[in-house]
Order: C-alpha cells, then structure tokens, then sequence
C-alpha cells in the first residue's frame, strides 16, 4: 500500500504540480499561468476535449483507478485553470491518498474560484481541519452556517470544532442557535450541560437539565442525570431529593437506587448503602455486566477491608441467585474466592462456568492452574485435554496435559504432548524453555537418553541458567555415567546460581563420586549434610558410599544405617547394611 501511494504521488505530482498551488500560506509559490481560461473562455474543440476528460476522470475514480482519474483531471486543470470542479475532484483524490497538503492546496483553489459551491467550501473546511488549521477550519464553518442557516449538520460541525479548540461560549453560542432551529431536544441540552461542566458552572448545567425534565416530564433518566451531576458535584441533599422523587413515580428505578448508595455512601450510611445495592442486584432488569462492573470495583479496593469484603461475597450470592445461567456470575465469584485463598471452592464455581460457557480461554486456564497448584493430576488430566481439543492453538494447555501424564507415569504420552505442543509456542522463551525441559524428562524415563540429552541442550540453549535442568541433567548423567565432564560443568553452574542447596550439593557430589574424585564428592556431601540435608535419605546413603570407598567400613555403615532411618534409601541398602559392603 505505501508503494502504491509513493507512485500514486509521484505520478499525480507529475501532471498536477504546474497547475494547482503549493502552498496555501505562502501563495507567491504558485507558477503563474499563462492563460486563464472558465469553461465559458473556452473554444468549441476544447469544451468538447474537457467535457471528454472529465467524464472518463470520474469513470475512472468510480472505478478506482484513481492514478489514471488523477491524470485525466489534471489535463481538465491544463485546459480550463478557472474552473474549479478539477481541483475539488483532485483534491479529494489526495485526500484519499493520505497526501493532506496538497489536498488542502487543491480543495483552497476550488473555492478560490467558486466561493458560492457548498461542497468546495465545505470540503476546503474539512482538509484545513485534517491539516490541524482548527482556526481557520472554523471560519469556513461559519461562513458555511451563514450561507446555509437551515443545514442543522453545520451547527453540529462548528460547535465540534469550537469545543475541539476550548472555545467553550462560542460553543454554547452555536448549539444555541441550532436549538431555536430545532427546539429543546436531548441530544443539544446534554451537550450543553456537558460544556457548562467544563466551565464549572454548575447552575447553568441544572439549567440545561431542567429544561429537558420540563419538555419531557415523564422522562425520569433526566431527573437522574441531574441527581447525578449534583452528587459528583457534592451537592448530596439536591440529589437526595431528586432521587426520591424518583422513587415515588418508580420504586423499581435501579439508576436512582444506585445514586443512593453512592449518596449513603457519601455520608456514611453504610447499612442503608447495601440496602440500595442489594436492591440492584436483585433486579433482574438491570443488566448483568453493569452489576459485573460494581463488582471489579469491589475486587479493587476489597482487599484489606473486611466489612466491604462480606459485603462483596453476598453482593456474588445474590448476582448468582438472580442469574444462574449466567456464566460471568460464577466467574467473578470465583475470582473473589480465588483472592481470599479459598481455592477449591474457586475451582468449583470456575467449573460451573465453564458447565454453562466452555468457550473462555481464561476460565479453562484459572482451572488447570489450580489444578496444578493443588497438585490434583488426575484432575488436570481430565480438565487439560478437553482444553486442547477447544482451544489447539493453545501450548499452555498441551503443557499441563503432559505435566500430568508425566506424574501419573504415562510418559510416551507426556513426550509426545510436549513435542506437539511446543510448536505452538509463540514469542516465549520461559514456556518453550520449560516445553524442552519436560520433554527432557520424560524421554529419560523412557530410556531415550539421545533423545533427553538433545531436550536438555534445547533448554539450555534458551535459559542457560535454569537451574532444575542444569541439576537434573547433570545427575542423570552420572547415573548413565556418560559425558561426566558435561555432568560436572552442569552441576557446578547449579551450585554457583543457589549456593548451599543440598539437593544440588549431592548431585555434584555424586558427579565427583563417579569420577572418582571421592575425598571431593566426601565434602561436598558433608556440606549437603550441614545446610539441611541430615534428614535426607539419598544424601546420607551417598555419603556411606563415598567412606565405603574410601575403605572405611565403619563410618559407611553410621550413614547407611542413618538414611535407613528415613526409609527412603535405595533398593540394595539393606543389602550394603546386612553384608558390610558397598554394592553398587
């Protein structure tokens, strides 16, 4: 697009730029014409060669093909330069291309020649208003009015722009001169109360109100809107009064029950307050996503307060009461719970929604997040594959999909969720890091270790310094006994990131051990065993391996004999305690 308009330019620019002008502040710019020349001036053969040109121009702009509609006006321009309707068609065209100033400079010399033509006048308003000359823009509008004082749109026009510029009493000014053409109508008093606003006069903003009530008495929205503005304005017994009047007419007036909470509000009736809101949300006329937006106002400053709170939590009974098959109803209440830590109860209500509406991205996530928060995989199992087949599109949900398959052991399945779902990972480092690390897993416990290692690098690759892979790949390594040096740099990174974790300073250890560095792995065990790992099956059965190693019997059966204790040694421990001997 931007091509075609660099052409679109260069090519009108061509045939236009020795006729029209250039500029409209500076007009000695203009290349002076040889001859001027109306459609009246004109011989027969040359009438006949503009009337030719301009209806294929117009053909041509009909079609679209607005360079060759360009072209043929601009030959219009060179046969008759007095005569305006070429430069208001070209001007247009500019317009259109997005080139203002010479829609300005062509849309000017239209009226130049042709003050009188509403639409060149109008037109020359509009471009002077697109190339931000609001002050002159507004001029042509008041000529216009002047012209043409029954053509309501203008007034609509000139007090836009006369609001744009802070003209505020010109403003006025104009809507008060369409109002005598049109009377009292809602659209001009509302406008006008709005710019009275602006000039903070309140009394004549009431005026502009009142009207309206008095023109249409049976409209209670205006004794509302006036209640209201006085209530924002802190004019609270004004509004009070006008509320009631209201209710008087209609008890069921959810607007004037809303001002009068704010009013209770206000004045610190707080009981009376929930009375008038508790009305609202009992109302099966007032519409559920206004009640939604009270609520969010409620969630935002709810937090630490405890009376609001409870007010909050009845305010989400009633909305659910009023609109149980409202799915929105369900979710908002879940996000309360949700907030005060009431999590599964949130996650029942989150279901409801999704029962009613399964068609919320959002809804389905909060799900599996709890799920994966409550560490329930048998439940993000059943609620992660629905989600995909909604939403395929979605790697978060092939994620927890294969998270659960992995901790309910089903590991092909977890691989081959992992490696679906990665492609789908758009612009996310962290999520595609933890795509790979998983998959890294999974294929380890299938035994795939060409495969594990290839995930493992893959997640380096993007987070060189994710500590879970740097720690369980290099351990697992060891295990394999394969690329040990690799295993080593892994695990020292680990220590380096999270100094004086146990679990890392074992796996280190454990590196050390297979490469028969023993008096080596012999400290790095003891310091595991320091900062917290005494109670820790694995690390103490470990350290008995190392003194095994390092021929002394007798303090390999303390350790062995003390991760016994924890019961979570490994399968040949009791056999290392019942024989006196390493096994490995």
């Amino acid at each position: 697009m931007k091509i075609f308009f660099y052409i679109f330019s260069f090519f009108i620019l061509f045939f236009i730029g020795c006729s029209a002008p250039k500029s409209v502040e500076n007009n000695s710019s203009q290349p002076k014409k040889t001859k001027s020349k109306s459609l009246s001036e004109l011989s027969e053969k040359e009438r006949m060669n503009y009337d030719f040109m301009f209806h294929n121009a117009n053909k041509e702009r009909i079609l679209g093909n607005y360079q060759i509609a360009a072209g043929l006006f601009s030959k219009c321009i060179e046969i008759a330069p007095d005569e305006p309707a070429a430069y208001y068609e070209v001007a247009k065209i500019f317009d259109f291309a997005e080139q203002k100033q010479l829609a300005l400079d062509n849309a000017q010399r239209s009226v130049e020649i042709d003050g009188e033509n509403y639409w060149y006048r109008y037109f020359y308003a509009y471009a002077l208003q697109k190339n931000g000359d609001t002050e002159n823009a507004i001029k042509q509008y008041q000529k216009l009015v002047e012209k043409n004082p029954e053509n309501v749109e203008l007034y609509y026009d000139l007090a836009g722009m006369q609001l744009y510029v802070g003209q505020y009493q010109e403003a006025i000014k104009s809507y008060n001169s369409l109002e005598e053409k049109m009377g009292i109508s809602e659209e001009i008093s509302l406008q006008k109360q709005k710019v009275y606003i602006k000039l903070n006069n309140i009394d004549k903003a009431a005026e502009e109100l009142k009207a309206l009530i008095n023109e249409y008495p049976e409209e209670t929205k205006f004794q509302g809107y006036l209640a209201d503005m006085y209530l924002a304005n802190n004019l609270n017994d004004k509004a009070f009064e006008i509320y009631q009047q209201i209710l008087e007419k209609d008890s069921t007036d959810n607007f004037s029950h809303l001002g009068l909470y704010d009013y209770y509000r206000n004045i610190g009736e707080k009981e009376k307050a929930y009375n008038e809101i508790k009305q609202v949300f009992e109302s099966e006329d007032f519409d559920i996503d206004s009640k939604m937006q009270i609520l969010l106002s409620y969630f935002s400053y709810t937090e630490n307060d405890s009376e609001l709170k409870k007010e909050a939590f009845d305010l989400n009974k009633i909305l659910i009461k009023t609109h149980p098959s409202e799915a929105k109803a369900y979710t908002i209440y879940a996000d309360f719970l949700y907030r005060e830590k009431k999590v599964e109860s949130a996650k029942e209500n989150y279901l409801k929604a999704i029962e009613l509406d399964s068609s919320k991205f959002a809804i389905w996530s909060q799900v599996l997040l709890i799920d994966a928060e409550l560490q329930n995989y048998d439940d993000l199992l059943a609620h992660s594959k629905p989600a995909i087949d909604l939403f395929p599109n979605q790697p978060m949900f092939y994620f927890f999909y294969g998270v659960a398959n992995m901790q309910k052991k089903n590991y092909q399945e977890a691989a081959d969720y992992f490696v679906l779902g990665k492609d789908f990972v758009l612009d996310n480092p962290p999520l595609l890091a933890q795509f790979y690390a998983n998959l890294g897993d999974s294929y380890y416990q299938l035994k795939q270790h060409k495969e594990s290692d290839e995930a493992y690098e893959k997640a380096l690759e993007i987070e060189p310094r994710n500590i879970f892979v740097l720690n369980n790949y290099g351990y697992y390594l060891s295990l394999r006994e394969e690329h040990l040096e690799r295993a080593e740099e892994l695990s020292a990174l680990a220590n380096e990131i999270e100094p004086n974790q146990p679990n890392y300073e074992d796996t280190y250890a454990w590196i050390l051990y297979k490469q028969g560095k023993y008096i080596a792995a012999k400290e790095w065990l003891e310091k595991a065993i320091a900062n917290g790992g005494d109670k820790n099956a694995v690390i103490l059965e470990h350290l008995g391996d190392v003194h095994a190693k390092l021929n002394n019997i007798e303090k390999a059966l303390e350790f062995w004999n003390l991760a016994k204790t924890q019961g979570e040694g490994s399968d040949l421990l009791n056999k290392k305690i019942e024989d006196k001997k390493l096994y490995e």
